[in-house]
């Protein structure tokens, strides 16, 4: 076992606090008779007392509102359980998306539900072709309570079920009108306004939530921390934001062979205008600072709707349904991209001699490139050259006021829609038929503003109706003196003639049709024995159309986007069995049979056990086998990108191994196949709970999942990258892999990956947490809270038949999952006294080793939060009104640094980008 590396005083603290605040107690109160229990996820059997039987962690509606969270990431950020969710998205892919992923086994691991029902999927993945629902389109206010069941559930509820399962239980029964609102400052704003009404009567009930909310852009150079770790701290040539391709670029003598191919000479020649347009001159190169070539907090504007009924048909027969609406528009931000779909070989532009402002002669020595000055120019003496442009044509877009070139606005709406409906009957005085209908569709457009058609452009720049040079942007009212007539320059007009707004769309389906069972068989002098039985088909879909320019490889990149299609049905069925063989012993058995016609069948069997050792202990556990399928992305073809360091560098027109501190965006194509099978999991718990008093509960649960047969890619791109140069002398030649694939001029442009079998994690750890309740008699009421995980292993094979690497305490830079620390908590205390109320929580996340340098001993740091938060709430004649103040990080601590230089600064899936959060916000009740 990993030994921690920093003493998790906050933990030891809380604790300390709790128990000795709870001998207090003891004596004037009697120990409770009976643990209060009430029905939970986790079982298809209905009963009232299941509370206890399994690891569920419950964050109900005021748990949420205490704890300040604003939507539902905010809520995977103040769990212990869950680990390597994404709080933001430096990737555009997954801008406006957020999802729950318990014990960091990977979002694809956790299924959410709604009121036991699947959600349904979004139109996107992550880079391992996992899809997942987006929390992120559900409103705030709908929510009565989440239950998080943190064992493996696919016997019960099927595939996705690897770690657990996310069960969102909505506000259903409440009558009236509440409108609340809420406004928030940070590095961005952020505002939502948010309705609930409700009706009911003797034979139904209706409920419609909805919300409306909005936040600001923030760009990377809006964070100091970013400056100064990885931004140059004021330096731009020490920015670590710096591209090896310019804009304006750089150039080359152009060589024409006997067959027309077009290949670069000579040595490099940097546009003359590089930083008058906007562009970063080093090493006789260049560059593009690409710091606020993207969001990190892109702004948004959603409207999400959730509406829900029942109604007594008869007596014996109830009907109900859903239906939910989601619009989230994002407006991202990508920089003005690399061009490698020219002329020349090896995709870069080729701009003619009688180009209008190209001002490149033959040097003396006739083998580069010499610079006239447009002042300095005479036709009669001088005579241009063709030349090879390697560059970002559209300019450097920056957020201050020296802005230049195009902004490459990416809009990425998502629209989710959601319906069920269903019927539940008694079919006896014992048993209940529950059948139901779920239809969830996702739809993502991204409109990228700054495409083209390639061919459109190279004859623009052969026409000399575009211009590729600096002159366009430090100089737009040049005009040229080689005819007298053409301006530097590019019009509204010429830009319209060359620019195509790309438009790529995604779909993803989801249907289930289920029906289950479920009653008493039998009694036994111990209690009922009872039985739940089941069927259901799933079906569900993916779609994802490129452009058909790009779909053509007629962009700004000569690969061409594969279109993705894709689908898959399923059979299942399932019986649950509750036994209760001993007055304070229950067994719970489940078994499942799920049939893909994708990828196969798959049985999984789970057994839990109960026992109520006294009125004060309960001892609980269980063991099953789960399952995820293949998704449709995995058996077909996923596109991505990624900026990537790269070892080699380009010398003399050789590569070699020598970092310079050159990233590209690299386009990574990962490829799946019809042989993946199910990965597979074995998961046990050992819980005990402790209540001593009906004022204090603790629970402690030893957790363990061996997670086999993972479908993933067969290396990282980063990994891949890395290896060229992995025992290679500097300077010394790379080594070849066929995946990777350079330009003609060494450059990084393109990995192919595969999807396979293969690898597995083992993790084991602890969840801890306890609960007090204290009258203070006229002082009030308080409450403390605490829960803390600590992950004492994480062990990932990546691929079959290597070493394990230890992922627990670690940021897992190289692999697959993310950032794991070994300890997280929180510690918590409410105080009520008549209207007023004041919430205080503590955050704790321990350190985790650095793996992205070769120092095993640096340390991500640990990082300790603050958040406070007081209301008020008064009657009047209007009704009941609450008024609300907060802050999160008090301190404005920053996120940990992955250390001096190491891009991006943060690790994203573990800590919050934003800093100090203030919010103030109201909620009112109308009479």
């Amino acid at each position: 076992m990993k030994q921690l590396t920093t003493s998790p005083l906050p933990i030891y603290l809380a604790v300390s606090a709790i128990l000795s605040a709870a001998p207090a107690t003891y004596a004037s109160e009697e120990p409770a008779k009976t643990v209060e229990r009430i029905a939970v996820t986790g079982s298809l059997i209905k009963r009232a007392d299941l509370e206890e039987s399994m690891p569920v962690t419950v964050f109900d509606k005021a748990l949420i509102e205490n704890s300040g969270a604003q939507n539902m990431i905010d809520v995977a950020n103040n769990l212990t359980i869950n680990s390597g969710s994404l709080f933001t998205n430096e990737n555009a892919q997954l801008a406006g998306t957020s999802q729950f992923n318990i014990r960091g086994l990977g979002p694809g691991s956790t299924l959410t539900l709604i009121n036991g029902r699947r959600a349904g999927i979004a139109p996107v993945a992550t880079n391992l072709g996992n899809q997942f629902f987006d929390i992120n389109q559900l409103p705030l206010a709908m929510i009565e309570r989440i239950e998080f069941l943190t064992d493996g559930a696919s016997s019960t509820y099927g595939s996705q079920a690897v770690a657990g399962v996310a069960n969102i239980i909505t506000r259903q029964g409440f009558e009236g009108l509440e409108v609340s609102g809420r406004y928030q400052d940070t590095t961005n704003e952020a505002y939502d306004i948010n309705l609930v009404t409700g009706a009911a009567n003797e034979r139904g009930q209706f409920n419609l939530y909805a919300t409306l909310t909005g936040q600001t852009r923030s760009y990377r150079s809006d964070f100091d921390f970013i400056n100064e770790r990885v931004g140059g701290n004021g330096n731009i040539y020490d920015s670590k934001f710096l591209s090896s391709t310019g804009s304006p670029g750089s150039y080359q003598l152009a060589q024409t062979d006997e067959n027309g191919v077009i290949t670069p000479t000579g040595s490099v020649f940097a546009d003359p205008n590089c930083e008058a347009a906007g562009g970063v001159l080093q090493g006789g190169v260049c560059k593009t600072s690409f710091i606020d070539q993207l969001a990190i907090l892109p702004a948004e504007n959603r409207f999400q709707m959730f509406s829900e009924f029942s109604y007594d048909v008869t007596d014996s027969v109830t009907a109900y349904g859903e239906f939910s609406f989601s619009r989230n528009k994002v407006k991202a931000i990508l920089g003005s991209p690399f061009y490698s779909n020219g002329l020349v070989k090896g995709g870069s532009t080729f701009v003619p001699g009688d180009h209008p402002f190209n001002f490149f002669v033959l040097n003396d020595a006739g083998d580069g490139l010499d610079y006239i000055d447009p002042a300095n120019w005479d036709n009669d003496i001088h005579q241009a050259v063709d030349v090879v442009a390697k560059a970002r044509p559209f300019g450097v877009y920056t957020t201050g006021d020296s802005a230049s070139g195009i902004n490459n606005a990416l809009d990425i709406d998502f629209d989710y829609y959601r319906a069920v409906a269903g019927f539940e009957a008694d079919i006896s005085d014992t048993w209940t038929l529950n059948t139901s209908y779920v239809y969830a569709v996702g739809k993502r457009t991204e409109t990228t503003h700054l495409g083209m058609s390639s061919t459109t452009f190279n004859d623009a720049v052969l026409d000399g109706l575009f211009n590729p040079f600096g002159t366009a942007l430090s100089s737009p009212g040049l005009v040229s003196p080689k005819d007298g007539t053409s301006i530097a320059g590019n019009s509204e007009d010429e830009l319209a003639a060359v620019l195509h707004a790309f438009v790529d769309e995604t779909y993803s389906e989801q249907q289930v049709v289920e029906s289950i069972a479920s009653g008493d068989l039998f009694d036994l002098d111990t209690g009922t024995v009872g039985l739940a039985i089941g069927a259901q088909y799933r079906y569900e879909d993916y779609q994802y159309t490129p452009d058909s320019l790009s779909a053509k490889g007629l962009g700004f990149g000569s690969t061409p986007s594969a279109s993705i299609s894709g689908d898959t049905n399923v059979f299942a069925v399932f019986a649950e069995l509750f036994v209760p063989v001993h007055e304070d012993v229950e067994v719970q058995t489940a078994l499942r049979y799920e049939d893909y016609d994708t990828a196969g069948s798959t049985l999984d069997p789970k057994i839990a056990v109960k026992w109520d050792i006294n009125d004060q202990w309960i001892l609980r556990s269980s063991f099953g086998t789960s399952f995820q399928a293949p998704t449709n992305l995995q058996t077909g073809e996923t596109l991505g990108g990624a900026y990537i360091d790269d070892p080699v560098s380009v010398q003399n027109g050789v590569p070699v191994c020598h970092p310079a501190g050159i990233s590209n965006y690299v386009y990574i194509t990962t490829k799946g196949s019809d042989d993946l099978e199910p990965s597979k999991a074995k998961s046990w718990n050992l819980g005990l709970v402790y209540q001593p008093t009906k004022n204090l509960m603790m629970k402690a649960d030893l957790w363990s999942f061996d997670y086999s047969d993972l479908v993933a890619q067969d290396s990282s791109a980063t990994g891949i990258v890395n290896a060229q140069c992995a025992g290679v002398a500097q300077g010394g030649k790379p080594k070849d892999d066929p995946r990777i694939n350079r330009s003609a001029e060494g450059q990084l442009r393109e990995i192919t990956l595969n999807y396979i079998n293969t690898g597995s994690v083992e993790t084991q750890g602890i969840d801890f947490s306890a609960n007090y309740d204290l009258d203070l008699a006229a002082m009030g009421d308080l409450t403390l809270g605490f829960d803390s995980t600590y992950v004492a292993t994480f062990d990932i094979v990546a691929i079959d038949g290597q070493p394990a690497i230890d992922g627990a305490g670690s940021y897992n830079s190289a692999n697959a999952f993310k950032a794991m620390p070994q300890v997280r908590a929180n510690t918590r205390a409410s105080w009520k006294l008549d209207g007023h109320a004041l919430n205080a929580s503590i955050r704790y996340i321990s350190n985790y080793d650095n793996d992205l340098t070769a120092d095993e001993h640096d340390k991500i740091a640990a990082f300790t939060s603050v958040d406070l938060k007081y209301s008020y709430t008064f009657e009047s004649s209007a009704g009941s009104t609450l008024l609300n103040v907060g802050v999160n990080n008090l301190f404005d601590k920053a996120p940990p640094s992955l250390g001096d230089g190491v891009r991006p600064g943060y690790d994203a899936t573990t800590h919050d980008v934003r800093g100090r959060v203030l919010y103030a916000g109201f909620t009112h009740t109308f009479n």
